[in-house]
């Protein structure tokens, strides 16, 4: 497995419903500096970081815009990026406490 299908894969361990095209991964990957094709190590911070900035930035309420899907209830979110952190030795506090829903996502296009 590579960076890029380990972050892939670790957006849908946060949240089941977070689809991360190609395009975006490798962008994250690159601001991570990070090299998509290079092999991550297990439960790796920096894969698990990136991941949790993809899904905070996908999560809203409207399923017709590739947001994430309604049917994930924030506090399981919430859950899942704290459990990721404790497997990746990351502070959790930094990631869960300003996390939001953006409410109909669909009328900020």
């Amino acid at each position: 497995m590579k960076n890029l299908e380990a972050l892939k894969a670790q957006c849908k361990l946060i949240c089941n419903t977070c689809y991360v095209d190609d395009d975006v991964a490798r962008l994250v990957l690159q601001n991570a500096g990070l090299d998509a094709e290079s092999e991550p190590s297990a439960n790796d911070p920096d894969i698990v970081r990136a991941a949790i900035l993809i899904v905070k930035g996908w999560i809203e309420t409207s399923r017709s815009e590739n947001g994430i899907s309604a049917s994930v209830e924030l506090a399981s979110v919430r859950k899942n990026i704290a459990f990721w952190c404790g497997m990746a030795g990351l502070d959790a506090s930094e990631y869960v406490d300003d996390l939001v829903v953006i409410e109909n996502g669909s009328n900020m296009w």
